[in-house]
Order: structure tokens, then sequence, then C-alpha cells
């Protein structure tokens, strides 16, 4: 059975990948509404703004979220943040992906937005 220090550690290192796609859906729609925003300038600036904010944030928790697991895991912690950026990367690769597919239809039916 593990001990209540690799229960913790683990905890922490779930809490700061999770925290990742939950603070971007915080900070911006589901990927689909932003492919049926793809065409509007205006809306896809609100999207990149959401995207960095939210970014900002959640790299935020996860620095945080590291140096608390620090104490626990010393240096093998720099992981849980490690992870965190790859969790990000991912989330903004789909989420660019949504809105160029979006710019591309925008004149087309399936892209007439909202």
């Amino acid at each position: 059975m593990p001990s209540g220090d690799t229960v913790a550690a683990a905890g922490l290192v779930m809490l700061g990948l999770a925290e990742v796609p939950q603070i971007m859906s915080a900070f911006l729609p589901s990927p689909t509404t932003a492919y049926m925003g793809g065409s509007d300038p205006v809306r896809v600036a609100w999207l990149r703004r959401g995207e960095v904010t939210g970014s900002g944030v959640a790299m935020g928790i996860a620095a945080g979220v590291t140096l608390i697991a620090a104490r626990e895991m010393g240096p093998h912690a720099a992981w849980i943040f490690i992870g965190a950026l790859a969790v990000l990367a991912i989330f903004l690769y789909e989420y660019e992906r949504a809105i160029r597919m979006g710019k591309r239809d925008g004149d087309s039916a399936k892209g007439k937005g909202y």
C-alpha cells in the first residue's frame, strides 16, 4: 500500500495537470464554438485573448502546485510544471486548429457561425 506521502504527491501531480484544461475552459468556449466563430476577426481576437489569459492563470497555478509539491517530491516536482506545459500545448494546438478550420470554412454553410 502506498505511503501517505506517495498519495499526497500523486494528488498534487493530478491537480497540477488537471487544472490546465479546467482553467482554460473558464476563459474559453468549446473548440466547436471556436470553429464556428473562426471566420469573425472580432471573435477570434476574443478567443486569442482568452488563450493568453487562461494560459497565464493555468501556468501560475501549475507553478504554485509545483512549489507546494517540491517540499515532498524535491526536484522531481518540476515534472508537474513540465507536464502542465505539455497539457497546455495540446490544448492550444487543438484550439488553434479549430480556429483555423473556422477561418477556412467561414464562407461555407457549416462555417456561418453561432
